[in-house]
């Protein structure tokens, strides 16, 4: 269980295996007047190098999927980066991007409104914390995983 801290009391479960139910834990919390316009989805994707998480837009408009880089269901990576990465994906469907919400910016970055809205829903110092750790650690942890990561083999 983390505590954002910038919220006083507010307390956010998080569970690596059951995303759904850590997504419903920060969207209760954080996120608790976001409407859900459509059906959201989240799931472990690919450990990919320079991505911690996605957000889509089915073509109908009826489904959200929310992407999180496989690498953070690893112990070793801090509950609070998993945490931001999902709050930044709901930050993104707030504004309209990757959900059937009115888009209320051109770009989803733009002006560090990403940045803005995790501050303005206590999760400042938690950020800070994430953006720490990437910098100082995620390309030595990403490279750490590759190395003990099974290969597949061909079968010759």
């Amino acid at each position: 269980m983390l505590l954002a801290p910038d919220t006083g009391t507010r307390q956010i479960t998080l569970d690596r295996h059951q995303l759904a139910h850590t997504l419903e834990n920060i969207w209760s919390a954080c996120f608790p007047d976001i409407p859900r316009a459509n059906t959201v989805e989240i799931a472990y994707g690919q450990p990919w190098k320079r991505r911690l998480g996605l957000i889509r837009l089915s073509l109908d408009n009826t489904r959200s999927f929310i992407g999180v880089n496989a690498l953070l269901q690893q112990p070793e990576a801090p509950e609070y980066v998993l945490l931001i990465t999902i709050a930044h994906e709901l930050v993104h469907y707030a504004h309209g991007f990757g959900s059937p919400l009115p888009r209320l910016f051109e770009h989803p970055h733009a002006n560090g409104v990403v940045q803005h809205e995790l501050k303005q829903r206590g999760l400042a110092e938690m950020a800070q914390k994430c953006d720490e750790w990437i910098d100082n650690a995620w390309f030595a942890f990403y490279d750490m995983q590759q190395e003990t990561r099974p290969t597949l083999s061909s079968g010759r």
